[in-house]
């Protein structure tokens, strides 16, 4: 039985609205299960009125970074823009994780997000510790987070040049405590890592891309995020997808809509965001209202999100697409773009171990 321990560490990181990278080093006493951070600032003016750009506030957040160093070597656990793990927090818990407020007047008014990198397999199981990290058998674990300052592009028109009020970005861990005899040193490694490719000038047809995955060890999940050339994210960039494994498709022709159905239904993910606290201060929802999720972002599982787990001979085992022994190429992804230069970016949770 692991013990439960809840804490929000009496240091913060404190952006000033500058752009800058800020180091903060984590406790390494337990089992990491989760870490919840919270972005938040009492006071920020605009210069003017302001029309916000879709995600406004969560691109100001460019990279969280998990970083740790363990017998001599460093090893990047997560990486990912805020942009990107709010909403795949969303698809996680089926809706936001905290409410998301960007000022648009000259007043001085609340801003405030939230995110949570998540080490469990299971994210529906409070006490899943299969891949939580081992904190006490590191020598450094640190969050590196970049801010940018707000601009055009990640604000809006009338964005602020100065804060009144700095935003505080508290980090609460959620971790276990091993009891005697338990050991959770042999724990596998889970990574959450991004990666951003550019689709050639055709359109109309199937595109390979055989960087898009990353191989060697199993394969959770890839959440996948299509733009436009300008950074907008769109749900008509790519019409359709596939999956090969060498010659033999995975996936075969999957319609990007029909996806966002399945997402849905697995993630039981929230339609709209519209009453959520807050959300109707964004001018663009992060949500679509017309009945899908939000625009550009789909899941390509290859594990079961309800029941990660599965039942062998031998007992339980993790569930997802075992990349072991592969190259690079092996395991391609194909998407018919509808456009020409799409970005597509993918986030790709890997088991090792």
């Amino acid at each position: 039985m692991v013990l439960k321990n809840y804490r929000t560490l009496a240091q913060s990181q404190v952006w000033d609205g500058t752009s800058q990278t800020i180091i903060t080093q984590l406790p390494r006493d337990f089992l990491a299960q989760r870490y919840i951070l919270d972005l938040n600032s009492s006071g920020i003016a605009c210069t003017g009125t302001s029309v916000l750009v879709t995600d406004a506030l969560l691109k100001c957040i460019t990279n969280i970074k998990l970083v740790a160093v363990g017998e001599g070597s460093s090893r990047t656990i997560v990486e990912i823009s805020g942009q990107d793990l709010w909403h795949m927090n969303n698809w996680d818990y089926g809706s936001p994780i905290s409410f998301l407020l960007v000022p648009t007047t000259t007043g001085a008014t609340q801003a405030h997000v939230g995110f949570v990198i998540d080490e469990r397999q299971n994210k529906l199981d409070p006490d899943d510790y299969s891949v939580a990290l081992p904190t006490y058998l590191l020598s450094s674990l640190q969050l590196e987070i970049t801010y940018v300052a707000p601009s055009a592009t990640n604000w809006g028109t009338n964005f602020p040049t100065t804060f009144a009020t700095d935003m505080t970005m508290t980090i609460t861990c959620v971790e276990g405590i091993a009891e005697a005899g338990e050991d959770f040193s042999s724990n596998p490694l889970m990574t959450v890592l991004s990666k951003t490719l550019t689709a050639d000038t055709s359109t109309g047809t199937l595109e390979s891309f055989d960087t898009f995955f990353q191989v060697g060890a199993l394969i959770v999940r890839d959440f996948v995020c299509t733009e436009t050339s300008a950074s907008v994210r769109s749900d008509t960039e790519v019409t359709n997808f596939q999956v090969n494994s060498g010659t033999i498709p995975l996936m075969s022709n999957i319609q990007w809509q029909a996806n966002k159905s399945k997402d849905i239904q697995n993630y039981r993910l929230a339609n709209s965001v519209a009453t959520q606290q807050g959300a109707t201060t964004m001018t663009t929802p992060p949500f679509l209202t017309g009945g899908y999720n939000s625009a550009g972002y789909t899941m390509i599982d290859f594990y079961n999100n309800r029941m990660p787990f599965i039942s062998t001979a031998s007992g339980l085992r993790l569930g997802g697409l075992s990349s072991i022994g592969y190259n690079t190429g092996d395991l391609v992804f194909q998407a018919n773009c509808a456009n020409a230069s799409s970005i597509i970016r993918r986030v790709q949770t890997t088991i090792e171990g």
